[in-house]
């Protein structure tokens, strides 16, 4: 991007703070110009009250109200055919999620894949090979195993299960990189935290660290009274969310735990015949990360 020419636009859509909060704060460092909504509905009102289409948008696809498939065919009929949607999720979705988009990024990503992605965009408009009919999706691999439609986008590769990039990110559709040995328990990705260290100003970054602590806290709060409860569907969705957030912060700890909630549910939360349960070592893994990141921002 040229001094005189105008910042890419991005609209950001995110049910979770902490996701949205971090994305906004990390394009806005790579000088993108960035607009925000927390729900489908919300995003599709901002735009219907006059705000600039956007060059790309970044939405996640697992939230409540108007998401997936249905939120791309809106999106598309409102911002028109030059704008790159890119899917996006702390865990991987099921096809119909993703049909509509151009392309799908399994958080946490880095800012490379979000400029590679409108690099081969860019390419496919100066060939003009922009088809005026939709082409049959290419058929990728998950983590899990699940077959994942994504449409053509020359540029963007789907490396082998488990390969980072060069930047260190994960490209679509693939697991969420591996710590990197820490002394004693793996709290933190030591790769995420320098790139973040890098690119965000010290201040800035603390206070990051701050609100995804204190995010934590309040949703194992939340999570301690849906086991109460017993509401499984809101249990995993809670957890869900808490993962998204330390994932992007490459809070290592908290996002395996969270993880693991979320795959296993209200059974998870206090396994029989253990003293501690779960909940208990998901606040004992906050502190962790606050008395690792005491010594760090």
């Amino acid at each position: 991007m040229t001094p005189q020419s105008k910042p890419t636009r991005v609209l950001v859509i995110d049910d979770d703070s902490m996701s949205r909060e971090l994305l906004s704060v990390l394009l806005e460092a790579e000088g993108y110009a960035v607009d925000a909504a927390d729900s489908g509905e919300a995003a599709l009102a901002l735009l219907d009250r006059g705000a600039p289409a956007p060059d790309l948008v970044l939405a996640d696809v697992q939230m409540p109200g108007t998401t997936g498939a249905q939120l791309a065919g809106k999106l598309r009929r409102t911002c028109g055919r030059s704008t790159l949607l890119l899917a996006i999720s702390g865990s991987q979705p099921p096809e119909k999620s993703v049909s509509g988009y151009d392309g799908f990024l399994l958080k946490p990503f880095k800012m490379e894949e979000i400029a590679a992605a409108l690099a081969a965009r860019g390419r496919q408009e100066a060939k003009a090979k922009i088809p005026t009919k939709r082409e049959q999706p290419v058929v990728v691999r998950g983590s899990g195993g699940a077959s994942v439609p994504r449409p053509k986008l020359e540029g963007i590769h789907t490396p082998v299960a488990g390969a980072a990039s060069k930047s260190g990110m994960t490209s679509p559709v693939q697991d969420a990189p591996p710590a990197e040995p820490v002394t004693g328990p793996a709290v933190l990705n030591e790769k995420i935290f320098r790139q973040l260290s890098a690119s965000i100003p010290a201040q800035q970054l603390q206070e990051m660290y701050a609100m995804c602590l204190n995010d934590a806290r309040v949703r194992v709060a939340n999570l301690r009274r849906l086991a109460n409860a017993q509401d499984g569907a809101k249990f995993v969705r809670e957890a869900h969310s808490l993962k998204g957030g330390c994932g992007m912060l490459g809070a290592t700890e908290l996002h395996s735990m969270a993880s693991a909630l979320e795959q296993n549910g209200l059974e998870a939360a206090a396994p029989a015949g253990q003293e501690v349960n779960s909940l208990d070592e998901l606040a004992a893994a906050c502190d962790r990360l606050e008395r690792m990141l005491g010594s760090r921002v």
